[in-house]
């Protein structure tokens, strides 16, 4: 087979991507990508490559031919292949869609198509390693070298940067929490994570083992003088500058650890699977490290942000007629009515089907979906053939229907804030 040439470039969107390796040369804003494929029945592979600019491509038998037109690098490879070497340059972006000029990554939703050749589409999990080289002067990277295990392609991130670390100790599991944070950012960082660890050790007795290493964290980054929220570039997330005071956002994104990045979505229209149940997921670590009173504040709070989210655009959150249909970047769905609609249904089914239930479902089903790609429906259904009870008319209300339902468990009255 060696000594056939090579066929020519085909396009392949559907041949699955098994792992990916970077060695990434950020002096020279260069890299190199070893993509294992699996197996196919026809040739041909398709990446996206939106800003990258390709300078070669080649199997392990030497040079193969390629061509790429409107951002999608199309590939000659056999079908017997199962490496493919890409070389390419990718640029040093003022936003966040890829590598960002002040040292950090964003690939949320399909940006990984800036930083490395890739599968944006979330159902095509992969394993991934990488190295980085030629950092600047005086600075630190903070990355995972390998994560074992399927993934999301927009898990993969790192951040460099001026950074110190600071440890919060170990869970009862043994997994090492520390918060990375830049000059001037020590006291927004010990205020946003006094409660990360306890948070990560709640997570972790209550929904099963967490699967990306043995230590985690929240890093600072610098989204520029508006960027806020955070990313979940497990095992080290990433917090904007702006939001590293806020403990939420460090549950938020470390509970993605369980739903979004272990129980990854199969289709963009299930972004409640992962936004929705990660927001109920950081309520019930608040009630876990704060009390039952700090939660209730909370869901209040939410109630109040969900009216105005509502009240400015209001979607479904759960648009279920199609699979990987809508562009997330320009849809409605990219917004907070997932996230609240979702984390508020949640609550209102731990009040039907009580909290212990729950959080078994949650937990099994993690367990069964941990490193594969799941439907919000797959989850609706587990949870009545667990706990035998429909949990489809509160989802009518909350997740497929305008609007905001009546609240059973929410205080009806503002809380002060």
């Amino acid at each position: 087979m060696g000594g056939q040439p090579a066929p020519p470039p085909l396009a392949g969107l559907a041949r699955d991507i098994v792992a990916t390796v970077l060695d990434v040369k950020l002096g020279s804003l260069r890299g190199t990508a070893t993509i294992e494929v699996a197996e196919s029945k026809a040739p041909g592979l398709s990446l996206r490559v939106d800003s990258l600019t390709i300078t070669g491509v080649r199997g392990r038998c030497g040079g193969l031919q390629y061509t790429v037109k409107d951002g999608q690098l199309d590939i000659g490879v056999p079908a017997w292949a199962s490496t493919v070497v890409v070389d390419y340059a990718f640029p040093a972006s003022g936003n966040t869609d890829g590598y960002r000029h002040t040292g950090s990554t964003y690939t949320w939703p399909t940006f990984c198509r800036n930083l490395f050749p890739c599968h944006p589409s979330p159902d095509d999990g992969m394993r991934f390693s990488l190295r980085l080289g030629e950092l600047p002067e005086g600075q630190t990277s903070v990355y995972p070298r390998k994560i074992e295990g399927d993934v999301p392609a927009y898990m993969l991130g790192w951040a460099v940067g001026a950074y110190s670390e600071r440890s919060l100790g170990a869970t009862r599991a043994g997994t090492q929490v520390s918060v990375w944070y830049l000059p001037g950012g020590e006291s927004a960082a010990i205020e946003g994570t006094r409660h990360l660890r306890d948070a990560m050790d709640f997570f972790e007795t209550t929904y099963g083992p967490y699967a990306f290493g043995d230590k985690v964290g929240s890093v600072s980054v610098d989204w520029g003088p508006k960027g806020q929220g955070g990313m979940e570039h497990h095992p080290y997330w990433h917090v904007a500058v702006q939001s590293m005071a806020e403990r939420l956002m460090h549950h938020h994104e470390a509970a993605h650890g369980w739903y979004g990045n272990g129980v990854r979505i199969q289709c963009w229209e299930d972004f409640v699977l992962s936004e929705g149940t990660t927001d109920y997921l950081t309520a019930r670590a608040v009630r876990a490290t704060e009390g039952e009173a700090a939660e209730a504040k909370l869901w209040a709070s939410r109630r109040e942000d969900l009216e105005k989210a509502v009240a400015k655009r209001d979607t479904v959150a759960l648009p279920d007629e199609t699979c990987n249909a809508i562009d997330m970047s320009k849809h409605p769905l990219a917004s907070q009515i997932p996230y609240l609609k979702g984390g508020l249904f949640f609550h209102e089914l731990e009040q039907q089907v009580g909290t212990a239930a729950l959080d078994r479902v949650l937990a099994r089903f993690y367990g069964l979906h941990l490193g594969k790609s799941a439907r919000m429906q797959q989850l609706l259904d587990f949870v009545k053939s667990e706990t035998g009870q429909d949990p489809g008319p509160l989802a009518q209300g909350w997740l497929r229907g305008l609007g905001i339902p009546a609240s059973t468990s929410v205080a009806a009255e503002p809380v002060s804030r």
